[in-house]
């Protein structure tokens, strides 16, 4: 037998009960169960029993699942769908949802349909074979950040207007839709993905394909311009503040007994604003027996413009890096950036050379013995590391590796920065970052760790924010991981 947990709702006040159920249940049948055999009358949704409907879609350990493809454990607590309101018990209200859905014509659009069958070829039905995959369980929309803190319908609304955009048959103007439903509200953090029970990736077949539309249309967001426009004067997409690290910087930098020798792709903030984060990295990974090659010649990533839908200007720049990269003879291309890693991993499809984050080269080579630091410090998970790249376990193993710190661990959160929402949504992306900063001030660290400089970036500014806002005296200090590790090589 194993305990369970489940938070009720009797339209007045929540509460907890917990019970005792057979090993090897869904949690579907566990809730049959305690209703059969405790007499509980718990209520909640169900119908097919088999992954299709969507239905019974629940909070299960902080995460939304399918109660009838879930196994229950020992101690696992069972709630509502998040980001609804709660009926009774496990059911949560649907019908805004249901609303929504009316409101952006959730039908083909045509002006005149044809008398006799039409004949789609079947490679315009498996373009968008995915985005027709949807079950209605809702999970997307509970978990949404810039749902919560904005008028941003959601994840599975955009997937269903470009599922209708990109069918042919479609004659409505989408893109216009999904502009003035706030379509650049997303943070692109992926998270929509991750508890996607088909699996659908709606931020690169949905969110960015109708941006692209979007702003071949004019439809966009006057900031993405001035970012658009500092790319197309410095090859970075910020602009220059002191001198930039590719300037202050040798092309090499062995490494005694030589384990690997890899080329640092900088990104724009490392080299035009975070130079001694970029220093450090160059010192962290020659400490680890790790050569170091720094093409001058090498550009923005082209990131902000794939998550834009600026995809001309992010073809440019991917062009002109694979042109100097691919040359290369090294072992990896290593970043210390998760934006510049993801990009150079999943949209970088011509490449002839392997990326990794710097965490995992490190780990890969095999960790110091590094000096002991007497630290309270907690881990932020860059979304497009976390979720872009799936990399987690390496930065904890790293940090916790380092003799004296105190590791505090908290739940993966999107901080608000990506997806161009920092530049082009700033009220939204400070909404989200504020939620992240109480998570972080929860901790009672000293320092937050990161590994992305956009991240590090913007929580720099939300927890100063947050402070000033709620009369804190304490200050939490942000760092990538290789300026922790600088201190302790």
């Amino acid at each position: 037998m194993v305990k369970i947990k489940i938070k009720r709702f009797d339209g007045k006040k929540d509460y907890y009960e917990s019970y005792e159920v057979p090993e090897g249940l869904t949690v579907l049948e566990a809730l049959e169960y305690i209703n059969n055999n405790y007499g509980a009358n718990i209520l909640f949704r169900a119908s097919c029993r088999n992954g299709q409907c969507g239905s019974c879609a629940m909070t299960i350990n902080g995460e939304p699942r399918l109660a009838c493809e879930t196994k229950v454990e020992n101690n696992m607590v069972i709630e509502p769908l998040k980001g609804f309101k709660v009926i009774i018990d496990l059911i949560v209200d649907r019908e805004s949802y249901y609303k929504k859905l009316l409101n952006i014509k959730n039908y083909l659009v045509r002006k005149e349909y044809p008398k006799d069958l039409e004949i789609i070829p079947q490679k315009y039905v498996e373009e968008n074979k995915d985005l027709r995959g949807c079950i209605d369980c809702l999970s997307c929309l509970s978990i949404c950040p810039s749902r919560e803190v904005s008028e941003y319908p959601g994840p599975t609304f955009m997937r269903q207007l470009a599922r209708f955009a990109f069918d042919r048959r479609d004659e409505d103007n989408r893109e216009i839709t999904a502009y003035f439903e706030n379509i650049y509200n997303c943070t692109t953090c992926a998270k929509c993905v991750e508890v996607c029970p088909k699996e659908i990736d709606i931020v690169h077949n949905a969110i960015e394909k109708l941006r692209a539309l979007s702003f071949s249309k004019g439809y966009l967001i006057k900031n993405h311009l001035k970012v658009r426009e500092n790319v197309l004067k410095y090859n970075r997409s910020v602009v220059e503040e002191n001198t930039p690290l590719l300037k202050q910087v040798n092309n090499i930098y062995e490494a005694e007994n030589e384990k690997l020798r890899v080329a640092f792709f900088t990104g724009c903030l490392v080299d035009f604003r975070l130079q001694d984060v970029g220093k450090n990295a160059i010192k962290v990974l020659n400490a680890h027996g790790v050569s170091v090659y720094i093409p001058k010649e090498q550009v923005c990533c082209g990131s902000p413009f794939f998550r834009t839908g600026q995809r001309d200007v992010a073809e440019k720049l991917k062009k002109k890096n694979l042109e100097i990269f691919n040359k290369l003879d090294v072992d990896y291309i290593v970043t210390i950036c998760a934006g510049c890693g993801s990009t150079l991993k999943n949209d970088y499809n011509e490449r002839e050379f392997e990326v990794k984050d710097i965490t995992e080269v490190l780990t890969e080579v095999g960790l110091l013995k590094y000096k002991p630091l007497k630290i309270r410090v907690t881990y932020h998970d860059p979304c497009h590391l976390k979720r872009g790249q799936g990399i987690d376990e390496q930065p904890r193993k790293i940090i916790k590796s380092i003799p004296e710190i105190e590791f505090i661990d908290i739940e993966a959160r999107c901080c608000g920065a990506g997806g161009g929402v920092r530049s082009g949504k700033p009220d939204i992306a400070y909404l989200i970052g504020k939620r992240r900063s109480k998570m972080i001030y929860d901790t009672n660290a000293d320092a937050v760790i990161t590994v992305c400089p956009f991240c590090e970036y913007h929580l720099k500014d939300s927890l100063k924010k947050y402070k000033e806002e709620n009369s804190l005296k304490k200050d939490i200090e942000v760092m990538n991981i290789v300026s922790l590790l600088s201190k302790v090589i």
